[in-house]
């Protein structure tokens, strides 16, 4: 009688267990933290325009999400965590460092994997 007992404590135990971790486990950022999204900065002929800095904002309330600089192939990588419950994000583009580009703000509703952004020439 007393190992049945013990079953049913042990039982008991490992159901409490893993509910546990089903309410308390892995953050949701901890999961999300490898995905990206790129932005991917040219000019009108398709050519790469490293040195230009992107911010993302909240297109709502103007709060500053995140920020990189494009590197030499053009590209910018955004932590999609940082900025994935809002829904339409206001990108701003800087050229740094004698660049012959204007600037550029646009709003994307939403992030997907890869974003092609083309800046004029001055």
């Amino acid at each position: 009688m007393k190992w049945i007992h013990n079953l049913l404590k042990c039982c008991s135990f490992s159901a409490v267990l893993f509910t546990f971790q089903a309410c308390y486990g892995t953050p949701e950022d901890m999961l999300e933290a490898d995905a990206t999204c790129t932005i991917h900065v040219v000019d009108a002929s398709g050519k790469d325009i490293p040195n230009v800095e992107v911010l993302v904002k909240n297109n709502a309330s103007g709060d500053k999400l995140y920020a990189d600089t494009t590197n030499g192939a053009g590209m910018a990588f955004i932590k999609e965590y940082m900025a994935c419950s809002v829904v339409n994000l206001k990108f701003e583009l800087r050229p740094l460092e004698n660049a012959d580009f204007q600037p550029k703000d646009t709003v994307i509703m939403g992030l997907s994997e890869q974003i092609t952004i083309t800046l004029d020439h001055k």
